[in-house]
């Protein structure tokens, strides 16, 4: 449910945040105008995977849990539920779903509140015409979304060849 939005302490808290670290007040003041205040009760879902994304979050407080589906369609006896994947805390005031900046087609996983929490919802559209107008927020923004995915793929590689290696490990035995 959307709630008034203190102007100064949006400001205040997306200062904090990875992706607009590099912004100016005048510009993060640009970026809490398009912010939406949500409070959520734990058990709600913020992304759904398999959705189009329109927006992203700012996670102020509370946690959240990040599941996917690991079934494979062609196993019949494979379990629908949702594999829970990582829990995320407001440390940092992470961004949920912030590849919706770069034309992610649909959502990849699902982000549900495992506690009562705080977020800022921001419209992608929005803020992507905003760094359009403004490109100086544009670039200072794509650069942290840049570094911010970077590691992400130097994260799941290491995974991947762990995950690898277990396996060979698995099948050798």
């Amino acid at each position: 449910m959307p709630e008034a939005l203190d102007i100064q302490k949006c400001i205040k808290n997306l200062r904090e945040v990875e992706l607009f670290r590099d912004l100016t007040d005048t510009q993060l003041h640009m970026v809490a105008e398009l912010c939406e205040l949500l409070l959520k009760t734990k058990g709600d879902m913020i992304i759904r995977e398999g959705e189009v994304p329109r927006g992203f979050y700012i996670l102020l407080l509370g946690e959240v849990t990040v599941s996917k589906k690991l079934q494979l369609p062609h196993l019949e006896h494979a379990d629908p539920e949702d594999r829970i994947l990582t829990r995320i805390t407001a440390e940092g005031r992470p961004a949920l779903g912030e590849t919706a900046l770069v034309g992610q087609p649909i959502r990849s996983a699902s982000v549900r509140c495992a506690t009562e929490a705080t977020l800022y919802r921001i419209d992608s559209e929005k803020l992507l015409a905003l760094m359009e107008r403004e490109p100086e927020i544009g670039s200072r923004v794509y650069r942290r979304l840049s570094e911010t995915l970077y590691h992400r793929m130097e994260t799941t590689s290491v995974d991947v060849v762990k995950l690898s290696a277990a396996l060979v490990y698995a099948l050798e035995e």
